[in-house]
């Protein structure tokens, strides 16, 4: 089992139900694997860095998961050929830890600053 993280942009001409549906459509698909939602940010429509699709905003999210292999590849073919999705990009990760994100290290300072 592999973690994941997968940006979506979904088209701005939906209204928020059908958007919902789109995410949730998606989550199925991982869970029907046998894969793990970790968290699912809704990023909200912000304005596309470039016109895709004739549209200059998108609606975006960040999925977290944890599946194999193969179900991520089926959850970018699903992305792919859905005519809703503007455009994704799936990244692989090493965890999902928000504690190392919001925390930082914790090292051992010597505590010398007057640089001698």
């Amino acid at each position: 089992v592999r973690a994941y993280e997968t940006i979506i942009v979904i088209d701005s001409k939906l209204e928020d139900e059908p958007i919902g549906e789109e995410i949730e459509t998606l989550e199925a698909l991982i869970k029907s694997h046998a894969g793990e939602i970790v968290d699912t940010e809704r990023w909200g429509r912000r304005k596309l860095s470039f016109e895709m699709n004739n549209r200059q905003q998108g609606y975006y999210t960040l999925m977290k998961y944890n599946a194999d292999k193969s179900v991520r590849e089926d959850f970018d073919r699903s992305c792919k050929l859905n005519e809703n999705v503007l455009r994704y990009m799936t990244v692989r990760v090493k965890t999902h830890s928000a504690k190392a994100i919001a925390q930082p290290s914790e090292e051992k300072q010597t505590g010398d600053t007057d640089g001698s």
